[in-house]
């Protein structure tokens, strides 16, 4: 292959890589989460999310080591996964809102704990 070949594939996969990464923010994931702390505490996250795109989402803290995460309360209108320590959230194709609940256990500063992270979605 020669080298403008090459150059013009690599500026051609870059560019989709850019536009990736811009729908994924556009999508709304959640920006700067409160911290949850595992001491029976309940943390609010929001998202805002276009109609059929979808929303991933670490739940790893800085000091706190996750055993288990669960969902208590699933969405009433999109549809949730839990893929290790992360949540993928995929919006149906309306505009509106929906809501869900998850449970996270683990240990922070080597107290066992859980905590709720209750997540409101406006899709628009």
């Amino acid at each position: 292959m020669r080298t403008g070949a090459i150059q013009s594939l690599s500026l051609l996969v870059a560019a989709l890589v850019l536009l990736q990464t811009a729908t994924m923010a556009k999508a709304g994931c959640v920006v700067r989460p409160e911290q949850y702390q595992l001491q029976s505490d309940t943390v609010h996250w929001s998202i805002s999310i276009a109609a059929g795109t979808q929303c991933i989402q670490g739940l790893r803290g800085k000091t706190i080591l996750l055993e288990g995460v669960s969902i208590v309360d699933q969405p009433k209108t999109g549809n949730l996964t839990l893929n290790g320590p992360s949540f993928h959230y995929f919006a149906n194709a309306a505009q509106g809102t929906d809501s869900f609940r998850l449970l996270l256990t683990g240990t922070s500063v080597r107290i066992h704990g859980y905590s709720y992270i209750a997540v409101d979605v406006t899709i628009e």
